[in-house]
């Protein structure tokens, strides 16, 4: 039989076999995970440990508790909605931590401003939302001129719909994607549609359809540009207080659930978990993971998937310091 291979960082359930497997050679189970690494590659760096049963028990145990978790963070999330009366219960799916809270609130038609980094997966969110209400799904990108929102009459006198007004009308979620991103004139227009049950468009006055319900989302809690984000707008504080605010990250479990080489994927999370220590304007979203595992199962090598999804644009000095930062925490992963 091939010898099981592991590799820096080591997932939970990885390090408690390679604790058994040091207990099992009379070696200490609580050494760094490279002594780990160590003893199960046949070197022999840590001095022998002797331990009784009740330690040898307590890693057993911590072992049966890691290949659990290590099964549960695949496993998908089951969520109930209640609309009226009757409790729906959604189909088993991969979701983020922060779709029911999402969804409970839109099911109640209130608007959302889901506010997190590039690549979280709000787009991801909202899709999945509308799909749980039963409601159609429309959405737009960051906007500069009104009329990219509200429409406008062609030379030939007819009306050019956009995806507010289909929404506003005949009832969905509305995705407007990037909205801090988008010019005040813009976001004037906007928040008159928001603000009563009737608004006006180049067609004329319309009723709100009940079942219109938006979901802003953006990159910053509308205060401005930022260090990460310099090309974002500071917001109307009538216009944000319309909504609210759910706030999320990368969710690294579901990132392994959905891309396609777990150890590229932890290697990733270690270069993240690096670049945020040392506060970089630098982002290494879940893409990262997504597109890597697929250019590597197309050939690409290590070092070009590497230097094209996660390195780009940072300098030598940082990369240097991120690579120190990773191989100190034991967070590098052989290539």
């Amino acid at each position: 039989m091939e010898k099981r291979t592991f590799s820096l960082p080591l997932s939970d359930s990885d390090r408690s076999y390679l604790k058994m497997h040091s207990v099992r050679q009379g070696k200490s189970p609580n050494a760094p995970d490279d002594v780990l690494l160590a003893v199960w590659n046949g070197i022999d760096p840590a001095p022998a440990a002797k331990l009784d049963a009740a330690t040898i028990e307590g890693i057993r145990q911590d072992a049966i508790k890691a290949a659990v978790a290590a099964v549960e963070q695949h496993r998908p999330v089951r969520i109930e909605i209640k609309v009226g009366a009757e409790v729906k219960v959604l189909p088993n799916a991969h979701r983020h931590p922060v779709f029911a809270k999402v969804l409970a609130a839109l099911s109640v038609r209130e608007n959302v401003y889901l506010v997190g980094p590039a690549g979280s997966g709000k787009t991801t969110i909202a899709t999945q939302a509308a799909e749980a209400l039963g409601l159609p799904f429309y959405s737009t990108g960051a906007v500069g001129m009104a009329y990219q929102l509200q429409g406008f009459i062609n030379p030939e006198g007819k009306y050019m719909e956009t995806d507010l007004y289909r929404a506003y009308v005949n009832g969905g979620v509305f995705l407007f994607d990037e909205v801090d991103a988008s010019s005040a004139q813009a976001l004037l227009a906007f928040n008159a549609i928001l603000a009563n049950e009737v608004a006006a468009f180049p067609c004329g006055t319309v009723k709100k359809h009940p079942d219109f319900v938006v979901i802003a989302a953006a990159n910053t809690f509308g205060n401005g540009a930022d260090a990460q984000y310099v090309g974002r707008n500071q917001l109307d504080a009538a216009f944000l207080d319309r909504f609210m605010f759910v706030t999320m990250d990368y969710d690294e479990k579901l990132e392994l659930a959905i891309s396609s080489n777990d150890e590229w994927t932890r290697y990733v999370q270690a270069v993240r978990k690096a670049v945020r220590a040392h506060k970089l304007r630098h982002v290494i979203s879940p893409r990262a993971s997504i597109k890597g595992g697929k250019l590597l199962s197309a050939g690409l090598s290590r070092e070009e998937v590497e230097q094209s999804l996660i390195w780009k644009s940072m300098t030598e000095a940082d990369i240097v310091k991120v690579k120190a930062t990773m191989q100190e925490h034991h967070w590098r992963v052989a290539s």
